[in-house]
């Protein structure tokens, strides 16, 4: 027996030797094709969390489901890295354990689009969570704003992501109030031009960024910046945060609400490529209320009966997606735990404070458990694990289901 344990514990360390990980514990049992695939150099426990949990699985308390039946799965089409040239609007973050986002070097449709340590945290923190493929967020990002946070539509929609003050803001505040209530809107958002008000430093960027890729970050708590009234919704992450939730009401409103169409979607998206990015981006520019009655017109040709801007919009926003997605680079980043206190805090501020989440805990948690033995995380290997882990610290900070 002691010369069986002695081999076992030669073998143990030639394994630890090579870099190969071993999970600490298997505290939940899942079916084995819901392990993630680790590649890459993880933190111990990262590695631990890739090895032993489902990643789709953030919250399993009852005050964490919703009242509604969910999507069914032939309502969703998800994001395959092997066909780049395909946009889909779902994501699978079991898929592997890495969070990979494409860029091309050279640009995207003319758009080089910088993204910070900040914006990349946020958007990694949506696209697992409500599970959205994140090139498609960046498709509408691009298409909306081309990367400006300050920008201001005709119709008074505000920042990146063009979220508008009253219809965006009423459904926002509707459907997800205990998320919202305390965010800032601007009463009359005509006055940004704010290259006075762009953060300037290369520590988030890593080098410098151009202008019109400046990311509104100053001060996010602020209704106003240097004098500037200015909404929540100009920051990329109370703005990337708002475009998560208003599509995660889109798809649900549209599945529970009119249930009388599931069969025209599912006919739609079983039989056409990009149809389910399409049906939403549809209903992000054009609206739900005409969507869904372009759907009982016109069917599969819904796009017919939806105004030109709106079809236009679909097509970019599309384009703009596979161009990311077949980008030959994809954003990098690491992170201290100064770093990651920073951005919890941020975080924090995106949270109602009658939810009482204990933020220092939280901090100090991440710090003993993440951050033992290493200096930092990776955005690559370990984002999805430190997501999940945030995600299920608290059932507050479980991803929201809409009000319907």
């Amino acid at each position: 027996m002691k010369r069986k344990l002695s081999f076992l514990i030669l073998i143990f360390f030639f394994f630890s030797s090579c870099g190969i990980y071993f999970p600490v514990s298997q505290s939940t049992e899942i079916e084995p094709e819901a392990t993630p695939n680790v590649s890459g150099e993880p933190s111990y426990y990262s590695q631990e969390i890739y090895e032993s949990v489902d990643l789709t699985v953030l919250c399993t308390a009852d005050e964490c489901q919703p009242e509604y039946p969910v999507l069914s799965d032939d309502y969703n089409e998800y994001y395959d890295s092997e066909v780049p040239a395909v946009c889909a609007f779902d994501d699978n973050p079991n898929q592997t354990s890495q969070f990979i986002l494409h860029k091309d070097p050279e640009g995207v449709n003319g758009l080089k689009l910088l993204m910070s340590k900040e914006d990349l945290f946020f958007l990694a923190w949506v696209s697992m969570r409500y599970q959205v493929n994140p090139h498609f967020l960046l498709g509408v990002m691009s298409q909306e704003s081309y990367g400006n946070c300050a920008a201001v539509s005709y119709a008074n929609a505000e920042g990146c992501f063009q979220i508008t003050n009253d219809y965006g803001r009423a459904q926002l505040e509707e459907s997800y109030e205990d998320r919202v209530n305390n965010w800032y809107w601007a009463d009359d958002p005509s006055g940004y031009y704010p290259d006075s008000v762009f953060v300037n430093s290369t520590d988030w960027f890593g080098e410098e960024p151009e202008t019109e890729q400046y990311r509104m970050t100053l001060d996010p708590s602020s209704a106003s910046v240097l004098g500037v009234d200015v909404s929540s919704v100009v920051n990329f992450n109370f703005g990337v945060i708002g475009s998560a939730l208003y599509y995660n009401w889109e798809q649900y409103f549209l599945y529970n609400q009119y249930s009388s169409l599931r069969t025209t979607v599912k006919n739609i998206i079983s039989s056409q490529e990009e149809a389910k990015a399409s049906l939403m981006a549809a209903a992000y520019n054009g609206g739900i209320s005409r969507l869904t009655s372009s759907l009982q017109s016109y069917g599969s040709n819904y796009l017919n009966g939806m105004a030109y801007e709106t079809q236009d919009y679909v097509g970019k926003v599309l384009d703009y997606c596979e161009g990311f997605q077949e980008g030959s680079s994809w954003y990098t980043a690491s992170y201290t735990a100064d770093n990651l206190d920073s951005l919890i805090d941020l975080l924090a501020l995106t949270y109602d404070a009658s939810l009482e989440i204990d933020w220092d805990s939280l901090k100090q948690d991440i710090r003993d458990n993440f951050f033992s033995g290493q200096d930092e995380l990776t955005l690559v290997d370990d984002m999805k694990a430190l997501i999940y882990y945030i995600s299920t610290y608290d059932s507050s900070l479980a991803p929201e289901w809409p009000e319907m």
